[in-house]
């Protein structure tokens, strides 16, 4: 391009190494010709070039899909980018800044052409922690309170280095950098997935009925004998995030009642 020498191109890559993403995430001469042809070459013009020129999305970013069943289910379904269409589905030529939509293909639902505006970063529903403390605490004695990278490693799996805590289940993976990738962060989300998926039933039973939840329990003589409100409840202490609303609320209170009764 006219008037873009490669000494521009050479600076503009040096100053993007510091804004997010990097270089690679930039369309260069676009920000080139901006903040420094076109423009005055001022902080104000070049912050309005870097985010003009943003590719916030690129071939083989991970991303989210949200999905919205027949059954009133909300799905999040995760898988890498694979090229970038336009309004009528067909591809583009070259690269853009801002194409309209993605191809992708999750794993656990049909392929989507998915305007950018509905996609989200991988990234964005998960928590690192990095902390050492934070990342064993409680850890097994007998590894001497280290815990183990629960990514495919061979006999002797490494120290985990991150906790990664998938925000809308709240569980939580140990990884070792290697395996902090967002490939094995969406397999583990896609095992929450999995747990909503099989537990439909019981999530439709309650969210027709909320007052299952606070049934009658066992005697004391039989704990074994689990009666169906029982059974709801040791359900919801295991998957939480999966208790709808109004059921988890009566339930909440159930326990609170509980507990004053038990200490009176």
């Amino acid at each position: 391009m006219a008037g873009i020498t490669g000494e521009m191109r050479a600076q503009a890559r040096e100053m993007l190494g510091f804004e997010k993403g990097g270089p690679e995430r930039y369309d260069i001469d676009g920000v080139v010709r901006d903040a420094w042809i076109n423009g005055n070459g001022s902080e104000a013009t070049w912050k309005a070039a870097v985010e003009k020129h943003f590719r916030r999305f690129m071939v083989g970013d991970w991303v989210r899909v949200t999905v919205q069943t027949e059954d009133g289910f909300t799905e999040h379904h995760y898988g890498p980018i694979e090229n970038f269409r336009k309004p009528d589905g067909a591809y583009y030529r070259r690269n853009v800044a801002k194409p309209h939509a993605a191809f992708v293909h999750p794993e656990y639902t049909r392929s989507h052409v998915v305007p950018l505006a509905d996609l989200v970063e991988e990234i964005a529903d998960f928590e690192i922690i990095t902390e050492w403390s934070t990342v064993h605490e409680g850890g097994p004695k007998h590894n001497y309170g280290v815990y183990h990278c629960m990514g495919l490693h061979g006999t002797y799996p490494p120290p985990a280095k991150v906790m990664v805590i998938h925000k809308v289940s709240g569980r939580r993976q140990r990884f070792c950098d290697d395996c902090n990738t967002a490939e094995y962060r969406a397999r583990f989300a896609d095992q929450a997935l999995h747990y909503q998926r099989s537990s439909k039933q019981t999530i439709l039973e309650l969210r027709a009925n909320p007052a299952l939840i606070t049934g009658s329990a066992a005697e004391p003589t039989d704990p074994w004998d689990e009666t169906p409100a029982d059974q709801y409840r040791s359900w919801a202490d295991t998957f939480p995030w999966l208790v709808p609303g109004p059921a988890a609320e009566l339930y909440a209170q159930w326990k609170e009642a509980r507990s004053a009764t038990a200490a009176a």
